[in-house]
């Protein structure tokens, strides 16, 4: 079964997007996170066989007479699946390509950042699933890169971290209505709704615990302190203590009934919650005199 971080990928990699400019920002942004150079060709690896299929229909689009290399290579013995690597030779239209590459051009307009950050996620990003704690990152090669991506992202406003794990460079956010939003603009319609619906239900659930833990409480502080007043009671009983007519009936009226709050005693007998609170304070502290005795 596909992982939520899978689902994201593949709703992107099959994105249509007309604009031949947001194209070129996210196939930049694909090949500059994703890929690396080897012995004179630049090889792009990935796990999701969609995003291998966007490079290579990308690649069609800027570079039309370059047939790439495409290999499927069985993965780590701890790791599933296969890995998914698309060779170029970096020569003629693929050199041509990079060295016309203006960035100020490149990502001069809102929706070609948006169209390079998706690039970037496709290439390199992860994110959990909604159920879990909130966490998207973007994985680059080189710090300058990962600087970029989140210059580029605190231009949209997004509060983005920086941090580096097995020598390579880290950029994430952290916050609910961050990643929300960040899939949302990138295009992942259907990630954000399962996003969503996800975040509702475990607010409930948050909230409903909430209620739960103080309804226990409240229900553990009501027992002890029944448990409290029928050990003072008893004890009084025993020692045979002198008692006035009210303090008599709330003794009488708690042995009856051991399990009820003071509320409900106090119910029970016609007064209030504050007054029969007060006698019983009155029979505890008799209990505190006559044990000492």
């Amino acid at each position: 079964m596909p992982s939520y971080a899978q689902d994201v990928k593949n709703e992107l990699a099959h994105a249509f997007d007309a604009d031949i400019d947001c194209l070129r920002a996210e196939f930049v942004a694909l090949l500059r996170v994703g890929a690396k150079k080897i012995d004179g060709r630049l090889e792009f690896t990935t796990s999701n066989a969609a995003v291998a299929r966007r490079v290579i229909t990308l690649a069609k689009k800027f570079f039309p007479h370059v047939k790439p290399e495409v290999a499927a290579v069985r993965r780590k013995k701890l790791l599933k699946g296969l890995l998914y690597v698309v060779r170029f030779i970096v020569a003629g239209e693929v050199q041509n390509f990079f060295d016309t590459i203006d960035d100020a051009e490149l990502l001069k307009r809102t929706r070609f950042k948006v169209a390079y950050l998706r690039g970037a996620f496709l290439a390199g990003g992860s994110v959990n699933r909604p159920e879990a704690q909130y966490l998207l990152q973007i994985v680059s090669r080189t710090v300058s890169e990962q600087i970029h991506i989140r210059d580029l992202l605190s231009k949209l406003d997004f509060n983005a971290g920086l941090c580096e794990h097995n020598k390579r460079f880290v950029v994430w956010l952290r916050e609910g209505d961050s990643v929300c939003d960040f899939l949302g603009m990138v295009g992942a319609a259907a990630a954000v709704e399962r996003f969503e619906i996800a975040r509702n239900l475990k607010e409930v659930r948050l909230q409903v615990n909430r209620i739960v833990n103080v309804e226990t409480a409240a229900l553990n502080k009501s027992i002890n302190a029944a448990q409290r007043q029928l050990a003072d009671i008893r004890l009084l009983i025993d020692k045979q203590a002198p008692v006035n007519d009210k303090l008599q009936e709330a003794m009488t009226v708690r042995l009856e009934n051991p399990t009820c709050t003071i509320d409900e005693l106090a119910e029970k007998i016609g007064m209030s919650h504050a007054g029969l609170f007060y006698r019983f304070q009155v029979i505890h502290r008799l209990a505190k005199k006559f044990s000492k005795k």
